[in-house]
């Protein structure tokens, strides 16, 4: 079965262990996430974000650097892995890709903040190739605020969702221009109050590359029912995330686990609640550790065998792997 996957941080991880002085290769390494692994798990697209912590700034990091540092990976890796990979800027590229038998890649960009507020500097990550952006990840920046709250962006239990503080003024002008350019909002990471924001003023389908149901698993990064009803209504897709506290629901966030079963469970959630047109994959695989049952992308088979034992079909099951992800794309590229 073909995958399509909204998320993975593997660009960063090469990044940091090239500033390590200690390269790894995309194409077979320790990460989660590389070409043979791919292969293996039979990927036909997969998202690849340049992922900013902005709290690595106080270390002398610029943000936009951190960002170009990793497009510039992702062009290294399009260019030395031509035979097996390709990048996607257009829907064409979609189908060209996959005629000549290639996995494609989408260059996203995880941490808004890394345009420091300028609506030219994302005009040129989007020149550069960049498809998705999220608003924030766990810090305050330009755009809006994170659903985290202040020194409790790692805490799993309690995690207040934000439902005061959104969009600000430079969000909304971000969104008119990332809708401008066919790049596609990503509300994974943001405030409750940033996500009702982006629903009242987004013009067009926007996602949650790595977001799963709250009902079922508390954390404040999951989706509500409501906001699920109102994803659908809009023509939305999510990508359900692998990470164990946003998978479980245990009273010790140290006890949770992410197995394929209760990742089906979400997925079933999120079929009953606003249809199965918009479930997809968003590991968020080499930005994710400890309690894992699928421990890279080459163990996929794993989420399918467990998607059938909760009821899908075998369309059903394809269309959340790749297909209401390649309609998507098809649509709004």
């Amino acid at each position: 079965m073909k995958a399509w996957d909204l998320h993975c941080d593997t660009l960063s991880e090469l990044r940091y262990a090239e500033q390590a002085g200690k390269p790894k290769s995309f194409e077979k390494s320790d990460l989660q996430l590389d070409l043979e692994k791919l292969k293996k798990g039979g990927y036909g697209l997969q998202c690849m974000a340049a992922f900013i912590n902005l709290a690595r700034q106080a270390e002398g990091e610029d943000p936009v650097v951190a960002a170009l540092e990793q497009i510039d990976i992702f062009h290294r890796i399009v260019e030395k892995y031509a035979a097996d990979v390709a990048p996607v800027y257009t829907a064409a590229d979609i189908e060209k890709n996959a005629a000549a038998g290639k996995i494609s890649l989408m260059l996203t960009i995880e941490e808004g903040g890394c345009c420091k507020g300028s609506l030219a500097v994302l005009r040129q990550f989007y020149a550069l190739g960049a498809r998705m952006m999220t608003f924030t990840w766990n810090h305050e920046n330009e755009l809006a605020s994170p659903n985290v709250a202040p020194g409790n962006a790692h805490d799993i239990w309690p995690c207040q969702p934000d439902t005061e503080h959104g969009l600000k003024e430079k969000g909304v002008a971000f969104l008119a221009e990332m809708e401008r350019l066919h790049m596609t909002a990503d509300v994974s990471h943001l405030s409750d109050k940033g996500f009702w924001d982006v629903v009242s003023y987004a013009k067009r389908p926007f996602a949650a590359s790595h977001s799963n149901c709250r009902a079922l698993s508390p954390h404040c990064r999951n989706l509500t029912d409501e906001m699920i009803r109102a994803m659908a209504e809009h023509g939305c897709i999510a990508g359900l995330n692998y990470c164990a506290g946003f998978v479980d629901n245990q009273p010790d966030p140290k006890a949770c686990r992410s197995t394929a079963a209760r990742i089906a469970k979400h997925a079933a959630h999120f079929k009953q609640v606003g249809g199965l047109s918009m479930i997809a994959l968003g590991s968020d695989f080499d930005g994710i550790e400890n309690g894992l049952e699928m421990k890279n992308c080459g163990e996929l088979g794993l989420l399918a065998d467990a998607l059938r034992r909760e009821g899908f079909t075998e369309d059903e099951a394809e269309a959340i792997f790749w297909g209401n992800a390649k309609r998507f794309f098809t649509a709004n590229l």
